[in-house]
């Protein structure tokens, strides 16, 4: 099986997975995968502040509404529950595999002229976070059939079973270039976060990662189809060591490596006035896929989540109706877009890479 390979996969000589488990074939054109995280945040909850946040909020379907139909990507809608954001924030995930017709919307999509449209209100921000990702670099992993979620709504995607699942090194492996590539995390120089972290408000900044191997993971939960039994364990055990797990991530940054993670819940519709669903995510970036792991393998508050998931899978056996599933991006110099128009100082990536600031 490591044939081929200048690195030989992290999988143990006769291993068995558990459990089933599915990643996403990707069809062989295109190669590359474009997402497009944006979102709007509001400062404040005064009532004065509402109308201007309902206007923003508003412009980004108004932007996908004047694309072309067959441009249109893929999209799911969230509510902010905790992370690098404002805690009134709600946010969009947008997924092409059509190359023109990213470019199609992404050209449309102003930022700078939405925010002076609805009047340059102090007390709403608006951001956008995108990057293209070679799936030779992209790896994914689904625990079910009946919920597949993210990249796997992508038009000529399909589900393959797959036996690279439950050991450690496990997601490397299901990266095709792993077989030739490291990913190694850059020096520390290159990483060091800005000297000086920008305002934010009042601001619009923009950049890239100006450093290869940045990592993009998105990793959900799905429990809608859960029964009274099994959604309760899954909302009073699991649920509160995930977020123990983050809280972790983002109270040790230095450490964990972890860059504009947030924690969403989502919304059954493309709209901010759907309800919320039995459904959640973290999204964010990490340093490096080094430090995703180093997290995932060796500390306390990954393995708790690791060993409830366990725990829980036994417990519920093949009545299970929980969900889990994640994608994980490694992403080369430049292939990451990122921009803050008057947004708080800890959204995103604000306060660990080097953006510009131009004018809005």
């Amino acid at each position: 099986m490591t044939a081929g390979r200048t690195y030989p996969l992290a999988r143990p000589t006769g291993h068995k997975p558990p459990m089933q488990r599915w990643r996403i074939e990707f069809p062989d054109d295109p190669i590359r995968i474009h997402t497009a995280y944006i979102g709007v945040q509001r400062h404040d909850s005064a009532r004065t502040t509402l109308p201007s946040f309902e206007e923003a909020v508003e412009a980004i379907p108004q932007w996908l509404d004047a694309v072309d139909p067959h441009a249109r990507p893929v999209s799911e809608t969230f509510n902010f529950l905790e992370g690098d954001d404002a805690l009134e924030s709600v946010a969009w995930v947008f997924y092409w595999s059509n190359p023109t017709a990213y470019e199609t919307c992404i050209q449309r999509l102003n930022l700078a002229d939405i925010y002076n449209r609805i009047g340059r209100p102090t007390t709403v921000g608006i951001w956008c976070e995108r990057f293209t990702t070679q799936t030779s670099r992209l790896e994914t992993n689904y625990s079910g059939l009946d919920y597949l979620p993210g990249l796997a709504k992508l038009p000529g995607c399909k589900p393959v079973e797959h036996t690279l699942t439950a050991y450690w090194g496990a997601a490397r492996d299901r990266i095709p270039d792993s077989g030739h590539d490291l990913f190694s995390r850059q020096t520390e120089d290159v990483t060091q976060p800005p000297a000086e972290v920008p305002a934010g408000l009042g601001q619009h900044l923009t950049g890239s990662n100006q450093y290869d191997n940045l990592v993009h993971i998105r990793s959900g939960q799905f429990w809608e189809n859960c029964d009274t039994t099994e959604a309760s364990a899954y909302e009073t055990t699991l649920e509160p060591t995930l977020r123990a797990g983050l809280r972790y991530l983002w109270e040790n940054r230095a450490d964990s490596g972890a860059i504009g993670l947030r924690f969403l819940q989502n919304l059954h519709d493309t709209s901010v006035n759907g309800s919320e669903a039995k459904e959640t995510c973290a999204a964010g970036f990490f340093r490096s896929l080094e430090d995703l792991e180093r997290w995932s393998k060796r500390h306390p508050s990954h393995l708790a989540i690791f060993n409830g998931a366990i725990k829980h899978a036994k417990t519920f056996g093949e009545n299970r109706k929980l969900r889990t599933w994640h994608e994980v991006s490694v992403l080369k110099k430049g292939e990451a877009q990122f921009e803050y128009v008057n947004c708080l100082p800890k959204t995103g990536v604000v306060q660990n890479l080097v953006l510009a600031e131009t004018s809005i």
